[in-house]
């Protein structure tokens, strides 16, 4: 997926050669921009209506995770209202980078006007992550953002290896329990998420679920951390990405049980070992 300008076909192509590359559909007009043909629809549409794709679109465009959104995401100065199904960012007076699509920094401080405080730490934990911003980076945007969203930018933790793991971190975070993501467990081996003493939780992706030889391992793996007293609870992403009402209210649910305050043996005997 690339984007060009003319200006940057011309110092390589003539502009017959810039026409024959259209007429063979080896590059597609959007706007005043060309892009290859396996650019999502998301980010061809706003530039052809003469915006920008930014906030979650652009996210998408970069690789970030990003939440459910049927909205394509678009900046056009002092543009309160967009037609075609574009949601628009129109609140600041001008585009300030070269690029077309916002860059990981840029939408995230649209993000700030326009997702919910959850959404955009889940961005900026996706970003930080992949290396597309510095932890250095998040801090400044936290500065600027509301107070009900910094507080949330300020649990941002790049450790996290998918949107889902990130949810379901920052809801436990949020609330004061103590959470850990990646974390390697003696006799069991790396998880998603330690919930304090003894909570595993494991965040499926959608691929992984339908994996017979994944799933008799992770069955495996439950019981076998079971035996060492530790509650495992596997989430799908459907579990989180379209039934989280419902599965935010079973994790609080079990969370009032006080089962993950229990030491499991793996930490009674390194703390035998301390003495």
């Amino acid at each position: 997926m690339v984007i060009y300008s003319h200006s940057q076909l011309r110092e390589e192509h003539s502009r017959r050669d810039i026409e024959s590359l259209v007429s063979a559909g080896r590059i597609v007009r959007a706007g005043r921009w060309l892009v290859t043909p396996d650019e999502s629809d998301a980010v061809v549409l706003p530039l052809r209506a003469g915006c920008r794709p930014t906030c979650a679109t652009a996210a998408r465009h970069h690789g970030l995770w990003t939440p459910r959104s049927s909205r394509i995401h678009a900046y056009r100065p002092r543009t309160p209202r967009l037609s075609g199904g574009l949601l628009a960012h129109g609140w600041e007076d001008r585009w300030v980078e070269e690029d077309p699509v916002a860059s990981p920094g840029l939408l995230l401080r649209h993000a700030l006007r326009c997702l919910s405080p959850v959404e955009v730490a889940i961005l900026a934990d996706s970003a930080v992550h992949l290396e597309k911003v510095h932890e250095a980076d998040v801090a400044a945007l936290r500065r600027g953002a509301p107070r009900r969203v910094a507080r949330v930018l300020a649990r941002v933790d790049g450790r996290a290896e998918s949107g889902t793991e990130s949810r379901v971190r920052l809801l436990f975070a949020l609330k004061g329990v103590e959470v850990e993501p990646q974390v390697v467990i003696d006799g069991v081996g790396r998880v998603d998420l330690r919930v304090g003493r003894s909570w595993i939780i494991e965040c499926d992706s959608r691929k992984h679920h339908t994996d017979k030889q994944a799933y008799t391992r992770d069955r495996r793996r439950d019981k076998g951390a079971r035996l060492l007293g530790y509650l495992t609870t596997r989430l799908t992403h459907e579990d989180v990405e379209e039934a989280w009402p419902t599965t935010r209210s079973e994790l609080l649910a079990i969370l009032r049980t006080g089962e993950h305050l229990r030491e499991p043996a793996d930490r009674a005997r390194q703390r035998r070992r301390r003495r």
